[in-house]
């Protein structure tokens, strides 16, 4: 997970051209007012620009189909390439700038869901680790140190089958990767997580792409996280509001052809 002013770079220069690149492109207006849109994005799609993802995210996306913003279209919390589910877009960057103090305030709820390799000892509980950095293969990977930033995680075992278990997570703060750096902590990598499971496989992802003797390790082909629910007070009608995405059919399908 990201939070509203992350800087990660997931993605590295490589052979590919940015027409090589698999996306999804299938993303959804759920809301549009004055002010904000909130769009399910599928995965894999980048927000933003970054790396070769020129044309290929959501952002680039957005304007080319809806025409540029008289003030600019602005990504408020931003979700891995990998993760799918709910971004706010700010339609100026005054809104942006509002959205983004109700996200560092946790004035807003999130729920996430995410399938995990096994289950956790307890069906409900919360990961407080302080998240620091380390650099392996030339990434940033979240690491456990008490001197690192304060996170906090919680979480419930919605359902197992087959070695997987199905999660609803609810992150407290909202730090880089701290959902995916959590659930490696707590014993339970997120299905597809290809950084957290084996950054030597995702640095080939990077590279290579997709290739099918890397599911014996890391599982399916994408992140299996989804950014499912967002409530807040709206910035400037005070109304509550609540976005909420399906979970995508993968992560079901996933479960259940486990248990065949």
């Amino acid at each position: 997970m990201n939070g509203p002013h992350s800087n990660y770079k997931e993605e590295s220069e490589s052979m590919r051209t940015e027409e090589e690149l698999y996306v999804e492109t299938g993303y959804k207006i759920l809301h549009e007012d004055d002010f904000f849109l909130v769009v399910d994005k599928p995965a894999p799609l980048p927000v933003h620009a970054v790396g070769r993802f020129k044309e290929k995210n959501l952002l680039s996306l957005l304007i080319k189909d809806l025409g540029p913003s008289p003030e600019g279209l602005r990504i408020v919390n931003r979700l891995d390439s990998e993760t799918s589910g709910l971004v706010l877009v700010a339609k100026s960057s005054q809104m942006a700038g509002k959205l983004g103090i109700l996200f560092e305030n946790r004035q807003v709820a999130k729920e996430y869901h995410a399938v995990v390799i096994g289950t956790p000892k307890a069906s409900e509980g919360t990961i407080s680790d302080s998240l620091g950095l380390n650099v392996e293969s030339g990434h940033n990977i979240r690491a456990s140190d008490p001197a690192g930033e304060k996170a906090q995680t919680d979480y419930q075992v919605l359902s197992s089958a087959g070695g997987y278990s199905l999660l609803k997570v609810m992150p407290r703060t909202g730090r880089t990767h701290q959902i995916r750096a959590h659930l490696s902590f707590l014993g339970h990598p997120i299905v597809g997580d290809k950084i957290y499971i084996d950054p030597r496989i995702f640095e080939r992802y990077i590279h290579e792409g997709w290739l099918e003797e890397m599911r014996p390790v890391v599982k399916a082909e994408r992140l299996l996280l989804h950014a499912s629910r967002l409530e807040f007070r709206h910035p400037v009608t005070g109304e509550l509001v609540k976005f909420t995405s399906e979970i995508p059919p993968c992560f079901d399908s996933f479960l259940n052809e486990e248990t065949k």
